[in-house]
């Protein structure tokens, strides 16, 4: 499936030496998480979860234990060409936004069913349900044509510099016919480089990229002379570029750009595949004229590299610094790790019981986990000379109390391990367990006789929300009209007869009449559970009396963006008023109605500002409010 500028001085120091070590990092693969179709990249948005990108055009997540959840993150299927195994199309690749976990933006290359081009979108998460993003938010920043079905790149990713990277492949067919990878007018073949904001439907040139001008080059390409560039990384620690480039029918190549790079820098395919020329037309350079690889290996039984990530976590101190990778064929995981006198050595742990590695992905902490195409598992790298690790709580970074005063701490226990637990630099336990009786930071380190490892995770003491949902009366008529409900805080769900579980509205005529218990449940970030329950009538109405029709009133879309609509029943024809207060008291609209018997609906273009405001209804008998927010 995943089968120009001189280079820099800086690129000297990276020439490959090989020679074996008499000690090295030993490695497992352990199981995280299982039961996906085409699993093709992983990546986090900055808490907890991993999201698992399928080829077939969803997004799902799993927790830190490793648990899938039921629905998708995202469904984009009716949109992907996907056709199923062997292809190199479909949803490739996905980058959160630097600030996702308050702007709730995010990115994904997939190749369109409708054209067949690279479409390269951005999307927006529900805001009311963060495990679920709204596939209707979906703009399309940039649209590439594809002239062959194979060699699509896909992956993306944000770099340090706050830019949005694309990794295009040459488009295909064998050996880059058309000799799109040296041609800077065209956007395959290349490591491209975009500008992109919710504020901007499309995206802009960052000024620094080399062909900014667009004279001599599209000013969308960054780096040339990739042949697909399925799986690459930032360094989170020192910005540096590892690129694993997939070769043609020969040779398999990492490459490197160091922080810092000016761009423009070129990888030499069509020309060279590794450092072997592979065809010389087309205006091709001596070899020295372009970036050297800083890895490559043959095929047989090798065939296409899969990019992985450099270790930065802090569970396994003997992988740290690491770069990790494999290949499609043959996934025998392998690291290169710098040497003290310059460039890199490779060290190769063999097949480690999985197949088909499509990509790899880190966690918030800098932990690697891998995919398993074929077998739609997520491995987690793990030491094979460090178990049990210092995982506190199946590795979660917060826990809370939940009002309870006290909170477990955990790691796994095992023969031979020492402990110690750090609050405020004091030593508060040294067995596997402890109960943690404070707000703030804990620290533990585990010893065995062959590594030690860390892990840290932050107490939190709640002392309980208050928990209301605005708009639910305690009574209604059976033909009154669907209520929109509002909740002090948003994300949870509701449920009880006539309520629609996260959709926040409740239909009298859908619970029936009756006795209801209307309930709203909300999980705080933190875990804690908290639910507000409100005991709702519903009346048949036959003989309404009219100091009652104000239960009737139903005011929509609210929030709204300033004017809205009023839905009112009277059993005969009524006069009323209606006054709108801001927070502070003051009447910012009035208007009297008289309507008629039967249901009303009424335009109110009061064009509100953004805030909060209470909505007064009265006539001769009775006054009624209601809170109505504008956003």
């Amino acid at each position: 499936m995943i089968s120009d500028m001189k280079k820099s001085i800086l690129f000297f120091s990276l020439i490959l030496t090989y020679f074996s070590k008499p000690t090295y990092a030993q490695i497992s693969l352990a199981s995280f998480s299982t039961g996906y179709f085409y699993p093709v990249d992983i990546k986090n948005c900055g808490d907890d979860r991993l999201f698992i990108v399928q080829q077939n055009g969803l997004i799902r997540i799993s927790d830190t234990a490793g648990i899938k959840n039921t629905q998708p993150f995202l469904d984009i299927t009716g949109r992907v060409k996907f056709v199923g195994s062997n292809d190199e199309r479909g949803l490739l690749g996905l980058a959160f936004a630097p600030d996702y976990l308050t702007s709730g933006y995010f990115y994904v290359n997939y190749v369109a069913l409708s054209d067949g081009h690279t479409h390269i979108s951005r999307f927006h998460v529900n805001p009311a349900t963060p495990d679920s993003a709204d596939p209707s938010s979906e703009e399309i920043l940039l649209s590439i044509s594809q002239p062959y079905t194979n060699h699509k790149g896909g992956h993306l990713g944000f770099g340090p510099d706050g830019y949005l990277y694309i990794g295009m492949g040459d488009g295909g067919s064998g050996g880059d016919p058309e000799n799109r990878a040296q041609n800077p007018d065209s956007l395959l073949g290349k490591i491209l480089r975009i500008a992109v904001d919710p504020l901007n439907p499309t995206y802009s040139i960052p000024p620094t990229n080399p062909f900014a001008n667009g004279v001599q080059g599209r000013p969308e390409v960054w780096a040339l002379g990739i042949r697909n560039p399925w799986r690459w990384s930032f360094d989170r620690l020192t910005g540096d570029l590892w690129i694993g480039d997939v070769g043609q029918n020969a040779i398999e190549e990492i490459d490197f750009q160091p922080a810092g790079s000016p761009g423009g820098l070129n990888y030499g395919w069509r020309c060279f595949e590794a450092n072997t020329a592979y065809n010389s037309t087309g205006g091709c350079q001596p070899y020295s004229s372009y970036v050297p690889n800083v890895f490559q290996y043959n095929h047989s039984p090798y065939c296409s590299v899969t990019g992985g990530y450099i270790y930065r976590g802090s569970r396994f101190q003997e992988l740290y610094g690491k770069y990790f990778f494999t290949d499609y064929c043959k996934a025998d995981i392998r690291y290169l790790e710098a040497n003290p006198g310059g460039g890199f050595s490779q060290t190769n742990l063999g097949l480690l019981g999985a197949a088909s590695i499509s990509g790899f992905g880190e966690d918030k902490n800098g932990e690697i986990y891998c995919a398993g195409l074929s077998s739609g598992t997520i491995y987690h790298i793990i030491s094979a000379n460090c178990a049990p690790v210092s995982t506190i709580n199946a590795g979660k970074d917060t826990l809370d109390d939940c009002s309870s005063g006290n909170v477990q701490l955990l790691v796994p226990s095992g023969n031979g391990n020492t402990y110690q637990w750090l609050f405020n630099g004091n030593i508060v336990g040294t067995d596997s367990s402890i109960s943690a009786t404070q707000q703030g930071t804990y620290f533990v380190t585990v010893n065995n006789q062959t590594c030690t490892s860390t892990d840290s995770i932050y107490v939190k003491f709640t002392s309980g929300i208050n928990l209301t949902v605005a708009n639910l009366d305690t009574l209604y008529c059976v033909y009154n009209p669907t209520v929109n409900l509002l909740p002090s805080y948003l994300g949870g769900s509701f449920s009880g007869p006539g309520t629609n579980g996260l959709i926040a509205t409740f239909n009298p005529a859908l619970a029936g009449i009756g006795l209801h218990t209307i309930t709203y449940s909300y999980t705080t970030t933190t875990g804690c559970p908290f639910s507000f329950s409100k005991n709702v009538r519903i009346d048949a109405c036959l003989n309404v009396s009219e100091n009652k029709w104000t239960n009737t009133i139903s005011i929509f879309p609210n929030p709204s963006e300033g004017d809205f609509y009023l839905k009112v029943f009277a059993s005969k024809e009524k006069k009323f008023s209606m006054e709108v207060q801001d927070i502070s008291g003051r009447i910012v609209y009035a208007e009297t109605y008289v309507i008629d018997a039967g249901e009303n609906q009424i335009p109110v273009q009061a064009s509100l500002s953004k805030g909060i405001y209470s909505i007064k209804f009265t006539d001769a008998a009775s006054s009624s409010s209601r809170k109505f927010i504008v956003r």
